[in-house]
């Protein structure tokens, strides 16, 4: 899947509509939580913990560390370039003089004709000639620091728990996998448009996605597998409890130099 301007463009829509709203409810957060804290205190955060049938779970604590550091919106366009960036493919070619097909005579006299002086019909002047200084295959990568990286899926994890966005499963395993039954159960949360679930398992949960994976607005993902740039895509996450767990464990481990 090529991706040149228009995952730039995409991430610039996405960026500007995310900031909207936090700039929207920058005044009155409403913090869905027990503990009654100012956000961005790095004050643990306590959540209840339900499944797709609104079953009270009982409650879990979050660390503070990672679901409640300060929105920085400059920190997560720096993720969200960097991400955008290092995804393009950067395949682009075109043939320099001495790759074009082509007679290396020369095309007429040097002087006494009255016409231009040409070496070579494989200029960029002529049809079918040369491009001159045009795109090589390269990579668009950029760097960033781990650091910022970290701190960007924080900030995102943090300004879902912020909108009230963030939801814990103990489990996401369906009852059913009749697609229909999970539009009905998607249809019952309060104001989701667009849902992400992120599961502990190693790999994608396949039931999940067999019963989702008509519904255009449903994405799945692994713990693992979780970026700044999937939490903007949509309004509402949903990650269980284990998910939640290895995603700390993920963002505490020391970085290795």
């Amino acid at each position: 899947m090529q991706c040149q301007g228009g995952c730039a463009r995409q991430g610039s829509s996405l960026l500007r509509s995310w900031l909207c709203r936090q700039h929207a409810t920058a005044s009155t957060v409403a913090v869905k939580h027990v503990l009654s804290s100012t956000q961005g205190q790095l004050s643990d955060v306590e959540v209840k913990v339900t499944n797709f049938k609104k079953e009270d779970k009982g409650l879990a604590t979050l660390a503070g560390d990672v679901f409640d550091v300060p929105i920085r919106p400059d920190i997560v366009h720096r993720v969200v370039r960097w991400q955008l960036a290092k995804r393009r493919q950067g395949n682009a070619s075109t043939k320099g003089i001495h790759e074009v097909s082509g007679t290396g005579r020369k095309p007429g006299p040097q002087k006494g004709s009255g016409r231009a002086r040409h070496g070579s019909l494989r200029g960029p002047q002529f049809r079918g000639g040369a491009t001159q200084h045009g795109p090589k295959p390269r990579s668009h990568e950029i760097g960033l620091q781990k650091q910022v990286r970290r701190l960007g899926l924080k900030v995102a994890l943090s300004s879902r728990i912020a909108e009230g966005k963030l939801k814990v499963f103990d489990t996401v395993e369906p009852s059913t996998l009749k697609t229909r039954e999970m539009e009905r159960l998607i249809a019952d949360m309060e104001g989701c448009k667009k849902v992400l679930f992120v599961d502990d398992a190693e790999n994608v949960n396949e039931p999940l996605c067999r019963a989702t994976g008509n519904l255009h607005y449903i994405n799945v993902i692994p713990a693992k597998g979780l970026n700044v740039y999937s939490i903007l895509q949509h309004d509402t996450l949903v990650m269980t409890l284990g998910a939640v767990r290895k995603i700390e464990e993920r963002l505490h481990t020391p970085i290795n130099r």
